[in-house]
């Protein structure tokens, strides 16, 4: 199918921005919407697929030291996941401020929001690896009883504390990017990030420092982002987004301010989203077999990220478009936007979950050598499957949400269907119907599922279009 060629119906030029980086922003405030997503979307896809890999990557080598080796992988990242989402909430921030000042042609204002974007994520980034330094040992005793799952985890949890700063410096400069229409900048980016990300993870198993166990993973992860903030440092100054480095300093609290409005909610959201992980941990904890149900949900959530990661990228591609259209006034534009990205998601999601059911097998005999393990993660897997296409829906609605500056009301979305839903649902099904680890998974799904329908029945009612940021 050829793309539609719409016009933006604006009297407003196309982005007057796009000529000060060598034309590498796009236009997205007119001419051919369906070119807008493409070019946004497939370098944002190429490089959520990479993160994947290395996700993918690492659970793989833990195997080699063993299921509670895995596990311990598992848990670990989770705490790391609950600490970058605060910096990840405040890219989201940084992306509608700066994308609605770049659609209303004010480059002043862009450069300052982003200035300022990069002084919180500092010195949030070195509150969190301070306190996950501090408290990591007291986090993994909490979340996991298995002692040898939880003395892997401290030390490697303590090692990748310090690639918060140079990734929370990466993050707002990448969102940046994507706000100004660059896609592909990141792409560079994170791309040698994994190559080297990948190499490290490889020499630290197999090469003469194979002794390092999973630390080595953390190490490789952390060398990776110095040189990924390097590089991104780099590649801000020849950006139209140059100046922001001098607005660093000094606060704009006002500024600053409206940039945590916007970032809090996100950062609850994700935060709520980890912390019902960890209370499923504790649902694991109560099976029959918890060391191997923990595997199997490393393992799945790994697999599946493949699938989610694509999607996630659509999400972030079609909110830099959403918010640029907002700033240019160009509303039936920003929600025809939304609507064609989640469509393209859930068919090609609905294709992928059926792939994925039926590829289970083959793929938990890859990634484990372990029976029970490999069990559970096939049942895993196939329960996901059938909720891939409104998983698609969520996360493509909750970026078009976020990009017009709405927070708020995807966060009271996660927490009712994870905490209102999932928790109870995982308890009954796995504990109380006896269905174990196949019952944490259905829950699971469930909740997605239901996620997805009212990400569909906000964006519907188009409240996001009349937010004043």
């Amino acid at each position: 199918m050829e793309p539609a060629q719409e016009q933006s119906g604006s009297s407003m030029p196309a982005n007057s921005l796009d000529i000060k980086n060598d034309g590498k922003e796009a236009v997205l405030v007119s001419g051919s919407l369906w070119q807008a997503i493409w070019t946004m979307s497939w370098p944002l896809l190429l490089l959520m697929i990479s993160n994947a890999i290395v996700g993918v990557v690492d659970v793989q080598l833990a195997q080699l030291f063993g299921a509670s080796a895995q596990a311990a992988v598992g848990v670990a990242d989770q705490i790391v996941f609950l600490f970058i989402a605060i910096i990840l909430a405040a890219s989201i921030g940084t992306n509608a401020l700066v994308s609605r000042a770049l659609g209303a042609m004010d480059e002043k204002q862009a450069i300052a929001s982003h200035g300022q974007s990069l002084l919180f994520a500092l010195i949030t980034g070195t509150i969190l690896t301070i306190c996950s330094i501090l408290f990591s040992g007291n986090l993994m005793q909490l979340f996991t009883p298995d002692t040898s799952v939880s003395q892997l985890a401290k030390p490697y949890l303590i090692i990748y504390a310090l690639y918060f700063l140079p990734f929370s410096f990466l993050c707002i400069v990448n969102a940046g990017f994507r706000a100004s229409g660059d896609a592909k900048t990141p792409l560079f980016i994170v791309l040698t990030m994994t190559t080297l990300n990948v190499i490290g993870d490889y020499w630290f198993v197999y090469g003469p420092l194979h002794n390092f166990g999973i630390k080595g993973l953390a190490i490789a992860g952390f060398i990776s982002s110095v040189i990924g903030a390097l590089l991104a440092w780099q590649k801000l100054h020849t950006s139209i987004l140059k100046d922001s480095i001098s607005k660093l300093l000094p606060p704009d609290y006002p500024l600053i301010m409206k940039l945590v409005k916007i970032s809090l909610p996100a950062a609850l959201q994700r935060m709520t989203w980890t912390f019902s992980v960890f209370a499923l941990f504790f649902t694991l904890r109560h099976c029959s077999n918890p060391t191997a149900a923990l595997a199997a949900w490393t393992i799945g959530i790994r697999v599946e990220s493949f699938l989610f990661m694509p999607m996630f990228a659509l999400g972030q591609a079609v909110s830099s478009i959403v918010g640029q259209n907002l700033g240019a006034k160009e509303n039936e534009r920003a929600f025809k936007a939304g609507w064609n990205v989640t469509w393209l998601g859930f068919f090609v999601m609905l294709i992928c979950g059926i792939l994925l059911f039926i590829n289970a097998p083959l793929l938990a005999n890859v990634m484990t050598q372990d029976s029970s393990s490999r069990e559970y993660t096939i049942a895993y897997l196939q329960i996901l499957a059938f909720a891939q296409p409104l998983q698609a829906m969520a996360m493509i609605l909750n970026g078009v949400l976020q990009g017009a500056g709405d927070t708020k009301f995807p966060m009271w979305i996660t927490i009712a269907t994870h905490w209102l839903i999932r928790q109870p649902l995982a308890w009954i099904l796995a504990i109380t119907c006896n269905l174990g680890p196949n019952g944490v998974w259905i829950a699971m799904a469930t909740s997605v599922s239901g996620t997805g329908l009212l990400c569909f029945w906000r964006f519907q009612s188009r409240a996001w279009e009349k937010l004043k940021l």
